[in-house]
């Protein structure tokens, strides 16, 4: 079944998981499909960016979208139909978002085992899962 419209939220110090999930995108895409990529930076309060400086914010997205690109374009997501985002938030927050506001029929993420404190607490790929308005596909990847 290829999809119209994927989110595939990525975390560019994951490089694993990212990975998994680019591949499993580009597994389920058709022709014509139009991926978003969504990579969800740190949220920063204002005192601390106001400290660090614009030039940081900038330099933090740009490395991202460069990186995004270069997976993607590894990965055999289709060609000229990708477009990559970086947005500041809650992961869960900013993936429904990138969902809502693109129109996705799927939502891919990669995500690890669950440690003790997770399965307490909850994950971002738990959270995704329980509120997503769409499917979602959540891919593990295996260390080799």
């Amino acid at each position: 079944m290829a999809y119209s419209k994927i989110v595939v939220a990525v975390d560019i110090n994951d490089v694993l998981h990212a990975r998994a999930a680019i591949d499993a995108a580009a597994a389920v895409c058709g022709l014509e499909t139009t991926v978003h990529m969504l990579y969800v930076r740190y949220h920063m309060p204002t005192r601390y960016s106001d400290l660090l400086g614009r030039d940081l914010d900038i330099k933090e997205e740009a490395e991202a979208l460069a990186l995004m690109r270069q997976w993607a374009s590894e990965g055999g997501l289709p060609e000229g139909h990708v477009h990559f985002d970086t947005r500041r938030g809650r992961v869960r927050d900013e993936v429904i978002s990138a969902a809502e506001r693109t129109g996705a029929t799927l939502i891919v993420i990669g995500s690890h085992e669950p440690s003790f404190s997770s399965k307490l607490l909850g994950s971002n790929a738990s959270a995704i899962v329980h509120q997503s308005p769409v499917s979602v596909l959540v891919v593990r990847a295996t260390r080799e």
